[in-house]
């Protein structure tokens, strides 16, 4: 079985980073887990050491952003297959077995990506993303500018991912949606929906700290280098004529907090669960989201649309 390499960038991580880590200890074909410790000031490092497992690699980063600390765990890795996992997150049970075990019958595949569990602070699962529908390919997909999954799902050929430079520091944020496009034209993506990640959502979090529009603006910026590098082949940031930074609003504009988020995810697990037929499921997790984000009329109008759909028999 090929060996794995997982990169985890961490900073101030100590409340998480150890049950991070005995997720990874785990999985059967984990190699090596390089740890870049992204200027903590906290306990991560003698968290981390207290494990005393050899596998573990602890690098200094370069604390230049998240796309240097990804690039520093990448560019050391030792094994043919890399993933990533995020300080606060989770891989489930069995995760590295399965997709090592997939990429080997498929030499032809650059990567394979799975589905993913949202959890909130405490654990719970709030929602199952990129879980719904058949294994498939997801080239096309990533190709157009449509990302399927959490870059934290993929398992990726050492080789494709060297030869795309790996994330672009350019990107504050989304450097790992840019990652999955530009990997994808290297050769074909597989996704297995199976969930094996676990996503937690806190507003300790990097996502958590940007504003709602610097988040849009850089998700909107790569998906148009993707259709770019489809027409063409290339894209301007790697031409060197990114579009200009926009003025992104000021302290008093909103935070993509992690109420909000987890919110809109019990919202669409609701609806997933209502349509499937658990109804009392859905109206529980519509509940859970307006405990979340109380503010959002959407959240209320949709309680009471499922509401009045479960009490009227026959209706979907």
């Amino acid at each position: 079985m090929t060996d794995v390499s997982v990169v985890m960038p961490a900073r101030n991580a100590a409340a998480t980073i150890v049950e991070a880590l005995n997720s990874l200890r785990d999985q059967a074909p984990l190699a090596e887990i390089i740890v870049i410790d992204d200027g903590s000031t906290d306990d991560t490092a003698s968290r981390i050491a207290a494990l005393n497992d050899d596998r573990i690699r602890i690098l200094p980063g370069p604390q230049s952003g998240i796309s240097a600390a990804l690039n520093a765990g990448f560019l050391a890795a030792r094994h043919p297959l890399v993933a990533r996992c995020d300080a606060d997150d989770l891989y489930l049970p069995g995760r590295l077995a399965t997709q090592v075990d997939w990429l080997s019958r498929h030499p032809d595949h650059v990567a394979v990506s799975g589905g993913f569990l949202s959890l909130d602070g405490r654990g719970r699962i709030l929602a199952r993303l990129a879980a719904e529908g058949p294994a498939r390919e997801v080239t096309a997909d990533l190709r157009s500018g449509h990302a399927v999954t959490h870059l934290c799902t993929w398992l990726i050929r050492r080789e494709a991912l060297l030869k795309t430079g790996g994330a672009r520091s350019w990107f504050v944020t989304a450097e790992d949606v840019d990652l999955q496009f530009r990997l994808s034209f290297l050769g074909p993506v597989w996704h297995l929906p199976d969930p094996v990640y676990g996503y937690r959502l806190h507003d300790g979090s990097i996502t958590h700290g940007r504003r709602a529009a610097q988040l849009t603006f850089y998700d909107i910026a790569a998906r148009d280098f993707a259709h770019e590098r489809g027409r063409t082949g290339t894209d301007a940031l790697e031409q060197g004529c990114p579009p200009d930074l926009p003025d992104f609003p000021d302290e008093d504009s909103p935070r993509n907090t992690a109420a909000r988020q987890m919110a809109g995810h019990l919202v669409s697990q609701a609806w997933r669960c209502h349509l499937n037929g658990q109804r009392g499921t859905g109206l529980r997790l519509m509940v859970r989201a307006l405990a979340q984000d109380p503010w959002t009329w959407g959240h209320w109008r949709g309680l009471v649309v499922m509401t009045a759909k479960s009490l009227c028999p026959g209706r979907s």
